[in-house]
């Protein structure tokens, strides 16, 4: 019976991978790295030209999210210190 059991791994009916599906697992994760990559490159190109487009919406945006962070770790700050008196 393990006779059996080990031809049937061996000859690829059990879940073993083989080396075409671990290449391919491969080649599929080398594509993705690439989209990725691409897609961030596109994302920063198109950011580069809103800014020189419309420099100051992006300044005050980025104050904004500045601000808004700002606030957010002051009462976290806050919160924490008046909970360990």
């Amino acid at each position: 019976m393990a006779t059996a059991l080990h031809t049937e791994w061996v000859t690829g009916l059990g879940r073993w991978p083989t080396r075409a599906a671990l290449e391919e697992n491969l080649r599929e994760a080398r594509r993705v790295a690439t989209t990725a990559r691409n897609a961030a490159e596109d994302a920063a190109a198109e950011a580069a030209s809103a800014i020189r487009r419309h420099p100051l919406r992006v300044v005050a945006g980025a104050a904004a999210v500045a601000g808004i962070a700002g606030v957010l770790v002051g009462f976290g700050a806050g919160w924490c210190a008046r909970t360990r008196r």
